[in-house]
């Protein structure tokens, strides 16, 4: 639990401080603060920080760092569709390039899938990461920045529960019977 109040910390504290000024620069500012305070809390508690964790600690920085300097928003708002497309990559490349399964090594040992599911599920999760950064551009090229904000905040969120949801009831088929778990 407190792992993952620290992962929403940035997220949260961005959104808190566009709604209270309206004002991009400043929420920018408030992330990327809340960014490096997430990394030495993390330090700190002794967490592990995943290497996505890291390329995103240095997208924030830099692309906000950008942002707030030229005073335009779409390099911070690219960051999020950059960053889903790295993560779609790396599964992608992990999978078919080097034949390492990315979510089988994050989640092996609590899904007892066989080869081919792994297979299928790893291209489903890249298509996923994938199509939400695709999603993001169109967002952000195509409506206001505050409804970009809103579909940051509501929109992915969405969007992730209901894939997840889907997810779940397609790897409901492919567990076996006896071990009951999800």
């Amino acid at each position: 639990m407190t792992k993952l109040i620290i992962d929403l910390f940035p997220v949260v504290l961005f959104f808190v401080a566009y709604k209270v000024t309206d004002n991009i620069f400043i929420a920018t500012g408030v992330a990327i603060a809340s960014a490096i305070l997430q990394l030495i809390l993390m330090k700190w508690k002794k967490l592990p920080i995943a290497p996505m964790h890291w390329v995103g600690f240095v997208m924030i920085v830099v692309l906000g760092s950008v942002s707030i300097a030229f005073r335009d928003p779409r390099f911070l708002m690219w960051k999020f569709s950059v960053l889903e497309w790295l993560m779609g990559a790396a599964i992608i490349i992990g999978q078919y390039v080097f034949g390492k399964n990315m979510l089988r090594i994050l989640m092996g040992n609590e899904l007892e899938l066989t080869d081919e599911v792994w297979k299928k599920l790893a291209l489903i999760w890249a298509l996923f990461f994938i199509g939400l950064g695709t999603l993001n551009l169109y967002v952000f090229t195509n409506y206001t920045e505050a409804q970009w904000v809103n579909f940051k905040t509501y929109g992915v969120l969405a969007v992730t529960l209901v894939f997840l949801v889907l997810q779940g009831i397609w790897l409901s088929r492919h567990l076996p019977a006896d071990t009951g778990k999800i």
